[in-house]
């Protein structure tokens, strides 16, 4: 696992399970009442609902945002580096993937 920012000094999921030069994976895995902690997305990310049914995302600004999920929903993110941390605050664990796109140039 490198070091570079998005890893091991700023964990986006509880778990990074690929990295390569395009793109970093990660899992996040939360039982009700759990949270991921804060961190801070410096690239572009999408997000694939595995598992879950509600999620709050605090915001270093003060601002909680409460996120109703379903599995197989995706969420494309181009906020550039606001830190938060996320909730599960459903009844049902929640799961999902997120994938980190390191280049947006894709040589097209």
């Amino acid at each position: 696992m490198s070091s570079s920012v998005g890893s091991t000094d700023n964990p986006i999921g509880t778990e990074m399970v690929f990295e390569d030069d395009a793109v970093r994976i990660w899992r996040i895995d939360l039982e009700p009442g759990q949270e991921a902690g804060w961190h801070t997305h410096y690239l572009d990310y999408t997000t694939v609902i595995l598992e879950g049914d509600v999620v709050e995302r605090p915001n270093a600004d003060g601002s909680v945002d409460r996120i109703e999920v379903q599995p197989g929903q995706l969420m494309r993110w181009y906020q550039g580096p606001l830190r938060h941390m996320l909730r599960n605050v459903g009844s049902r664990t929640f799961r999902n993937v997120i994938v980190e796109i390191k280049n947006s140039s894709t040589g097209a």
